[in-house]
């Protein structure tokens, strides 16, 4: 019985998500066949994104978790999603490009790709059922989290040390990172619910199943984009041995996976909008990244990364560095002139220098210093081992695109790495968080975020100079 439960209280949220998304992009992309891979992948993380939001207003309006309740509300939003499906369904006029079918040596190329990256995912699949959570961070907070939750029969509060020490009731929590988002200590959590009994490895399952979704997706938006079925299995091969995010689902637990499918899906969706003109994707995008601070409070640096991204897609270069170089001389003369070196956002905070400090409204407070990382992302990125030839292909990617013709594809390729970059350098390089790069952690964690947009932006920009009709954005692109 447990089996049954767990297996539909894992499924269940999944299964709302993909049906609709399926359902709403029917009605937004009527001549545009979507690929139900790619729906099925972001769909996982729409659904456990309101599975979270459901379990904190359940606990929020009736002091608990009902398992009952919730699986019984997530069965009637699926009911009605297939409903809203089924009977606005229509026929797409236009499915993916013609391509030329796959010789003998490129299907068994595509055999051996997929077996080797069903390997991949087994040996993270071996793991998650057979090791116990891992004492690293995840076991010290958000999974500490979940099981405090759940020893203690509710979601008791997890509150500052200092509180805790001062408090006399014991249904009372403290961690290190007690301020973190609760998303990600949601999920295991309701993975102990379903199950019934605490479980130091079947916790750990809804992880795998955000492998598998960001493999899905990832591969669905590269067949969606022109890829044949070889270069979109490359893709899901390219991810799955990088060997940073297979850690991250054999040994689970982290934030940082869940990050990769929001922020890194999102990124996909915005580059996927401004390539085809689809103005679904784009709004997919942002919604996707968005969603990303429900899970690390990192997820608001990358929603301003997102708009400074569609900005540069949107807007002619000029137009773009006329309004840098306005800005940059308002924000000196207000200094220079004024004195000023902060303002006070009504409903939002202070945003600006304040006693020496970065402030930024929802993001934090940081002291603004200069850090020397250009050794550390060298051994990070190229001498180690965590990212394989990642790195590589990135910059060989960037090298094509450079010197090639003026295309969207070119442009959105080089803008998406340069404000990646830009955010990389500017957290690790000119504040107080160039700690985390000199101890060798969130100098590989942050870059996980955007890993299967890289791949994806990496091959969009191949793909574009072995097929450079552009099959498929191009015809999108035409009728949006």
């Amino acid at each position: 019985m447990e089996s049954f439960t767990l297996t539909t209280g894992l499924l269940l949220p999944w299964l709302a998500g993909a049906v609709w998304l399926m359902a709403i992009e029917a009605r937004f992309s009527r001549t545009i066949r979507p690929n139900r891979l790619r729906q099925a992948g972001y769909g996982f993380f729409l659904g456990y994104a309101g599975l979270s939001l459901a379990v904190l207003a359940c606990n929020a309006l009736y002091d608990q978790v009902s398992w009952a309740w919730i699986m019984a509300s997530l069965t009637v939003v699926t009911a009605l999603g297939a409903i809203v499906l089924w009977r606005g369904a229509r026929p797409a006029d236009q499915g993916p490009a013609t391509q030329a079918p796959l010789g003998m040596a490129g299907k068994v190329l595509l055999v051996i790709l997929a077996a080797w990256t069903g390997l991949h995912f087994l040996f993270a699949a071996n793991e998650v059922l057979n090791q116990p959570l891992y004492p690293w961070d995840a076991w010290l907070a958000w999974v500490y989290r979940s099981k405090a939750w759940f020893l203690a029969g509710g979601m008791v509060d997890v509150v500052s040390p200092e509180a805790w020490a001062a408090a006399t009731s014991p249904e009372m929590y403290t961690i290190h990172a007690w301020t973190y988002p609760r998303f990600p200590s949601v999920i295991p959590y309701w993975a102990a619910l379903s199950l019934g009994r605490w479980s130091e490895t079947l916790v750990n399952l809804p992880a795998l199943l955000a492998g598998a979704a960001i493999g899905l997706a990832l591969y669905g938006q590269g067949r969606e984009s022109g890829m044949n079925p070889l270069l979109g299995i490359t893709a899901c091969y390219l991810l799955f041995s990088v060997p940073l995010f297979g850690t991250h689902i054999a040994l689970a637990g982290y934030a940082d996976l869940w990050m990769a499918g929001f922020a890194g899906l999102g990124f996909i969706a915005l580059l996927r909008g401004a390539l085809s003109g689809r103005r679904f994707q784009t709004l997919l995008g942002f919604l996707m990244i968005a969603l990303a601070m429900l899970v690390k409070n990192e997820g608001a640096v990358w929603f301003l990364a997102a708009l400074l991204l569609q900005a540069l897609l949107s807007f002619r270069l000029r137009t773009m560095a006329a309004a840098g170089a306005a800005i940059a001389l308002a924000v000196w003369l207000a200094n220079a002139v004024f004195g000023i070196t902060h303002v006070e956002l009504p409903l939002l905070g202070v945003l600006g220098v304040l006693n020496d400090r970065l402030e930024i409204p929802f993001i934090g407070s940081f002291a603004l210093e200069v850090h020397s990382v250009s050794r550390v992302y060298l051994d990070n990125f190229f001498m180690m081992g965590s990212w394989n030839l990642l790195w590589l292909l990135v910059a060989a990617s960037l090298l094509i695109a450079v010197p090639g013709k003026k295309t969207l594809t070119r442009r959105a390729g080089i803008a998406f790495v340069l404000v990646f970059l830009a955010c990389q350098l500017f957290i690790f390089g000119f504040t107080d968080q160039g700690i985390w790069a000199d101890t060798y952690t969130a100098i590989n964690r942050l870059p996980l975020h955007f890993v299967p947009a890289l791949i994806f932006t990496a091959l969009v920009i191949i793909h574009e100079r072995i097929t450079p009709m552009g099959e498929v954005d191009s015809r999108e692109h035409q009728r949006a």
